[in-house]
């Protein structure tokens, strides 16, 4: 017998773009989720809201979350993107949220406000029966379907670099090109949204002046750490990494292109991850979310 075939995705030109998170926090007997009410649809479901001109989907789910509920958040894994049409009979126009997992970075008193008017910490396994939507009973499965209480590993690859053939100098003290100083401080929101993490960076420049305005804004140092470099052997790199994820260090590694392969091969998830994938652009990150020791998800990080 034939399987049955799968309903065809939404198809349209997107015309709306949101982000949103589903906001837990830990019980004793498992996470417990935030689940607002809105009043303007008299449904329960999770914070969201549309991107901001000029603002990405990260800055804007945690914006959204915090301007919903009042709480500030740690992000965690990417949950599932939801596409659908939202026309209601007019013109095709089609609706795009991304979605992450972010834990309560503080335990907030909810405020109603113009969207939303009640606030409830459900425990997952009842969450269900609050959600009114399909769609965020979906988010919910996902969300439940692999661990939560993860921390962030993220390999970056340097922002935009002068080129070699512009660079008279030392190759390990080739800098950032007047982009790439940009690219870095837009990094700053972005690597911040996953938690005050320790700050390691290959020795060359590039890598340091890529990180560098995230140390700023943490009041932090950097540090440098040469199985990074570019110049490294690879072997030297993969046991770094075995090591932080051994220890289940929350960090954020600056790297050089031609390294990352290396680190992320040292997983069988994110060799899966890399196959078929284009290279990481210029600041663009992988984030491995680690928990006891093992790679349970790994996310791609744009600014």
């Amino acid at each position: 017998m034939n399987a049955p075939t799968a309903a065809a995705p939404p198809s349209g030109p997107i015309q709306v773009r949101a982000a949103g998170c589903v906001l837990w926090r830990p019980a004793a007997l498992g996470p417990e989720v935030a689940l607002i009410h809105r009043p303007r649809y008299d449904d329960w479901s999770f914070p969201k809201g549309k991107l901001d001109h000029g603002e990405s989907w990260l800055a804007a789910a945690v914006r959204e979350v915090r301007e919903e509920t009042g709480y500030p958040v740690v992000v965690g894994r990417r949950l599932p993107t939801q596409v659908y049409d939202v026309s209601y009979g007019g013109p095709a126009r089609m609706k795009r949220v991304k979605y992450w997992a972010a834990q309560a970075a503080a335990d907030v008193e909810f405020t109603p406000n113009s969207e939303v008017d009640d606030l409830r910490w459900v425990p997952v396994r009842l969450a269900r029966d609050v959600i009114t939507r399909q769609t965020d009973q979906d988010l919910l499965e996902a969300f439940a379907a692999l661990p939560v209480d993860t921390v962030p590993v993220i390999l970056l690859r340097h922002a935009d670099a002068l080129s070699r053939k512009r660079w008279d100098g030392a190759e390990p003290e080739r800098p950032l090109t007047d982009p790439g100083r940009e690219e870095a401080e837009a990094l700053v929101p972005a690597l911040t949204a996953y938690g005050d993490n320790t700050l390691v960076t290959s020795p060359f420049t590039r890598c340091m002046q890529t990180l560098q305005p995230t140390a700023d804004h943490l009041g932090t140092e950097l540090t440098t750490e040469p199985a990074l470099a570019e110049n490294a052997e690879p072997e030297a790199a993969r046991a770094w990494l075995r090591q932080v994820v051994k220890a289940g260090r929350p960090l954020v590694a600056c790297t050089h292109r031609p390294v990352l392969p290396e680190l992320l091969g040292e997983s069988p998830l994110g060799q899966a991850v890399w196959a078929g994938r284009r290279a990481l652009a210029p600041g663009e990150a992988w984030v491995l979310h680690v928990r006891d020791g093992s790679v349970i998800a790994v996310d791609r990080l744009k600014a």
